[in-house]
């Protein structure tokens, strides 16, 4: 009994883990937005929200279900002297300490909405259950290899930015975002014109956190590399940007790149101050960890502001926010 207690605790230890991993999301600046939409919505009414909550829990259904497969691997399951039934309470807890039945009663308030809470309940209940099945995410898909290698003294490093992003929900989120409006633009029979402006704007806002300079998955491997590369600070916020603007540029294209590259080109320039701060490591298939406050306040300014005077005024805005990205960006460049 004192050996099952002991893994009975082990494993509150690790949905605790998980759980805090999901957390980075407030740090995100999808929580700003979430924020700004529901500040003067009536409290009696659901949220415009929700669909977010929903496509969050959604996509991090899976991560997290994969993190508690490996809390017990198999091999180690069946070396350990448990009989039938604490083997079922073993199993049976593992399942109850799942983070998304929290995140969905959690969002389902937050959400003012029955089906949101009901959504997330039913995957955080499937998505254990299909990996058991299926035998996916515990070894997680190699999308690395979608990105080929490419040329040029920061080949190397654009490259390995673009697998970065490729393991954020960020981009996933996005990558929906930019399949329903494509859908909606060509489906609905009259799609309100104002419609490509609003999802581009939301589509870089989305990808905005990963913009920052100081995000790292591997914060100490990612600066010893660094400094072994014969590479400036220019050159790595250069390579790290280029990565970002490929898959801004590849989820926009529908939506005007003028109006979306100015906005890019101005959230890059305000993500070049955290490049002086300490890195912030991330976690993989989670929402980027920035910081919010006030970096990610001054890139949603700053978003809104390119989107709202390229629609008025055109691509000449375009060049305008290329240089202060240019500008920010040998300035940022030197002082990292």
């Amino acid at each position: 009994m004192a050996g099952l207690a002991a893994l009975i605790a082990a494993l509150g230890r690790s949905a605790q883990r998980s759980f805090g991993r999901f957390g980075s999301v407030t740090h995100n600046n999808l929580f700003a937005v979430i924020l700004l939409l529901m500040a003067e919505e009536p409290m009696d009414r659901p949220s415009s929200t929700a669909v977010f909550y929903l496509v969050i829990g959604a996509l991090a259904a899976l991560p997290l279900a994969g993190d508690m497969a490996r809390r017990i691997p198999e091999a180690r399951m069946a070396l350990w002297p448990l009989t039938t039934w604490q083997r079922a309470v073993v199993f049976a807890l593992n399942l109850l300490l799942n983070p998304m039945l929290p995140l969905a009663v959690l969002f389902a308030l937050l959400s003012r909405h029955p089906v949101v809470g009901a959504g997330l309940f039913a995957l955080g209940v499937c998505a254990p259950v299909l990996l058991g099945v299926f035998r996916i995410w515990k070894n997680p898909p190699r999308l690395l290899r979608l990105v080929p290698s490419l040329p040029g003294r920061l080949g190397g490093l654009v490259q390995n930015r673009l697998r970065e992003l490729l393991q954020t929900l960020d981009l996933w989120f996005a990558a929906l975002l930019s399949l329903g409006g494509c859908l909606y633009l060509l489906f609905y029979p009259q799609p309100d014109p104002m419609a490509k402006v609003v999802i581009g704007g939301l589509i870089v806002i989305l990808l905005s956190t990963a913009g920052q300079a100081s995000s790292s998955f591997d914060a100490e491997s990612a600066i010893a590399r660094r400094l072994l590369l014969p590479l400036s600070g220019r050159d790595v916020l250069l390579a790290r940007d280029l990565a970002w603007l490929i898959v801004l540029l590849l989820l926009t294209g529908p939506y005007g790149w003028h109006r979306t590259l100015s906005a890019g080109f101005l959230a890059l320039a305000a993500g070049h101050r955290t490049a002086l701060t300490p890195p912030t490591e991330q976690t993989r298939w989670q929402f980027a960890a920035g910081q919010l406050i006030p970096t990610g306040l001054f890139q949603i300014f700053a978003v809104m502001l390119a989107i709202s005077t390229t629609h008025q005024y055109g691509p000449l805005v375009t060049l305008a926010a290329a240089g202060i990205w240019y500008a920010s960006l040998q300035w940022f460049g030197r002082k990292t």
